[in-house]
């Protein structure tokens, strides 16, 4: 084979993204250690289990994205099934019982916003600080224990089918594209992008960096409290604990999928492969048997060494 043509099959083959070989590696592996990995009804569940996870991730890439973090988003996941459920339980009507789930997360989305945006704390701090705020009302608001969210029409969220495909898929895919949309085709995304990239030049184009910044969190808000009101309908409760956890989840489908902390660059389309890799790697270490203690360990590690393995590559660029 010629020279020209083997140096263009590696250079093809270097420009695949690691996470491709990283979700094809775990996916041959777990196909053969887990007889059911590959059958109809765990793949549709894994795409079902995947869906608010998804979700929550694409709201934490956009706080990356701006040059920062959000860890509240597990937290404020969990405050909005609360919320929910103790609507629900109050004789709020579904739909409204809904969107009040969906405002709590964006006002506590807001509030992060106005602290690290006009307030200028850092965003490990503003928004762990938020996350352990939420936790403590939602555990004085339920006394620690789940509520129930039992209604025929929530559940639909989770259980129902629209043309057989699973609503649950149904509203990640739309939340997916509208995102999509909104940061490549509307000031957002190019403020978004800016915040990230070089805050001067945007501020200097006419930008409110005050505003802009507060509306990203906002918005990361909100698609944590739709993620929560879909983890209620799915458990059939809410539960100030649900989501603790899903925050660093998320920073590492961000980072395992291609996005980078230090540069401001990056989008949800790489997050969405992170994600896959994550909840199958989970997924198949359950339906291989191996024990959640040793799962938490695996899944631990390859996030350090994936996350790490991003600063080395940055660092000798």
């Amino acid at each position: 084979m010629p020279d020209i043509e083997i140096h263009k099959i590696r250079r093809n083959l270097k420009s695949i993204p690691p996470v491709i070989w990283m979700l094809l590696s775990i996916i041959i592996i777990f196909s053969i250690t887990g007889k059911n990995f590959l059958s109809y009804r765990n793949l549709l569940n894994l795409l079902k289990q995947a869906s608010p996870f998804l979700i929550l991730a694409i709201g934490e890439t956009m706080a990356i994205l701006v040059g920062g973090i959000d860890l509240s988003i597990g937290f404020v996941m969990s405050f909005s099934s609360v919320i929910v459920a103790l609507s629900m339980q109050a004789g709020v009507p579904v739909l409204p019982a809904i969107l009040l789930g969906i405002f709590t997360g964006g006002l506590c989305g807001l509030v992060n916003g106005v602290v690290v945006a006009k307030w200028k704390v850092p965003y490990f701090i503003a928004t762990y600080g938020m996350g352990s705020i939420v936790l403590g009302f939602g555990s004085l608001l339920t006394g620690g224990v789940s509520v129930p969210a039992l209604d025929r029409g929530f559940r639909f969220i989770s259980d129902g089918n629209v043309l057989s495909i699973p609503m649950v898929l149904i509203i990640a895919i739309s939340v997916f594209f509208f995102a999509k949309l909104l940061i490549g085709k509307t000031s957002y995304g190019i403020n978004m992008y800016g915040l990230g990239g070089n805050r001067e030049a945007l501020f200097l184009s006419g930008v409110n960096i005050v505003k802009a910044e507060t509306l990203v969190f906002t918005f990361i808000g909100l698609l944590a409290g739709l993620s929560g009101v879909i983890f209620a309908a799915r458990s059939a409760s809410g539960h100030p604990s649900y989501g603790v956890g899903w925050e660093f989840d998320s920073v590492a489908a961000t980072i395992i999928g291609g996005n980078s902390f230090s540069e401001g660059k990056g989008n949800i389309n790489k997050t969405v492969l992170g994600v896959f890799f994550i909840q199958i790697l989970k997924n198949g270490l359950n339906i291989s048997g191996v024990s959640p203690q040793i799962q938490s360990f695996l899944v631990g590690s390859v996030v350090v060494i994936a996350i790490s393995a991003d600063v080395m590559i940055k660092n000798r660029e």
